[in-house]
């Protein structure tokens, strides 16, 4: 008993040294016109049909978001489609796809397009800046 004991604190002891190794990410690169990718994206409120909802274990509230279907026709890299399977009697089911935007791909082109943003305006004050510096000569 004294010897598992031993040998049990021995693995945990060992575990607490094992770090995590990075995954290494290849092909990095800037976004590019994400400015122009976000704008092609219609946010809209909308609710599952309510039998859809039921069948599918899909909440049937108002929700925030894209219709599927058009966020893929706009940036297919934010979208995935997601099957669920329904009952459709005893023993029998059938599959629905859904196709969902992944807000979490969403996410950097969202910082990518405030910087575009962000320069643009950098750009406008620098502008309106020259342009007053002329008129008052």
């Amino acid at each position: 008993m004294k010897r598992a004991i031993s040998f049990a604190v021995f693995l945990i002891a060992a575990s607490l040294k094992i770090s995590a190794q990075e995954v290494v990410q290849n092909n990095v690169k800037p976004i590019e016109n994400a400015l122009s990718q976000v704008t092609k994206l219609q946010p809209v409120s909308f609710n599952y049909d309510k039998a859809w909802a039921e069948k599918l274990k899909l909440s049937a509230k108002p929700q925030f978001g894209f219709v599927g279907a058009e966020a893929k026709a706009a940036v297919p890299e934010i979208t995935v489609a997601v099957a669920k399977d329904y009952a459709t009697g005893k023993n029998a089911s059938r599959s629905a796809t859904i196709t969902r935007v992944d807000y979490e791909s969403l996410v950097p082109l969202l910082v990518g397009s405030i910087k575009e943003q962000q320069q643009q305006i950098e750009e406008l004050k620098r502008e309106i800046k020259a342009l007053r510096a002329q008129r008052s000569k």
